[in-house]
């Protein structure tokens, strides 16, 4: 119930400590065994609830797998889409970015952990049911870092390369996180064991994206250039 607190701003009360502790044992279930063989029972029984308040407080089992998806991307997860980019130095946004992308307190955060394996298991085996839903809930993000990349390249509007840029970015973590995980834990397992390797992650990533934006600065000011 730390996590609903956070989020919520207050102690929950009965209904809303009903809805987060099946959203917890959702995440559980549906990480461990998938969305298909996943059973709204096996989510009741571990939340300690009855049958019937999955069906109140979310509707059917897709509607729960949405809204567990949902939740990396609230506000108190996910400082980034809220940023002043008016205040904020690239750094900093960056930063923000990939601490989000990539917690550095995911191995002591049994909630973080659930997340990241559920996501795995999404991608190597789609359910079907998410739709556009992470695709919607990813959107402030990626506006967000359209918004700083135009900042920092002096655009009024983005164009195809600041959009290639932007997934670059995000790619340079989630790579870590989903389609090449097995690999890393198989050939450098160092990089993802214990908070200090996963802040280290974190500084890197940091560097290795402002030198990718200092490379399309220099990319389009050569161009510039050539056209003048």
């Amino acid at each position: 119930m730390n996590m609903a607190q956070r989020l919520l701003g207050h102690a929950p009360s009965s209904q809303e400590e009903t809805r987060w502790r099946l959203l917890q044992a959702a995440t559980e279930v549906f990480a461990e065994q998938g969305f298909k063989a996943a059973t709204t029972r096996e989510i009741a029984r571990r939340a300690e609830v009855n049958l019937a308040s999955i069906h109140y407080h979310f509707g059917d089992k897709a509607a729960l797998y949405r809204e567990v998806f949902r939740l990396p991307f609230l506000n108190e997860c996910n400082t980034f889409a809220t940023l002043d980019l008016q205040q904020v130095s690239l750094p900093e946004a960056l930063r923000a970015l990939y601490v989000w992308l990539f917690p550095p307190g995911a191995e002591d955060d049994p909630m973080l952990q659930q997340f990241m394996r559920l996501h795995a298991r999404e991608d190597g085996d789609p359910s079907g049911v998410l739709g556009d839903a992470v695709v919607q809930a990813f959107r402030p993000n990626h506006e967000m870092l359209i918004g700083l990349l135009c900042r920092e390249l002096q655009l009024g509007e983005a164009d195809d390369d600041v959009q290639r840029l932007s997934f670059s970015l995000v790619g340079l973590a989630t790579v870590y996180l989903h389609g090449a995980r097995n690999a890393v834990e198989a050939y450098a397992p160092q990089l993802l064991k214990g908070m200090p390797a996963r802040e280290t992650m974190v500084e890197r990533l940091v560097g290795h994206a402002q030198a990718l934006i200092a490379g399309e600065k220099e990319r389009r000011t050569k161009l510039h250039k050539e056209r003048t």
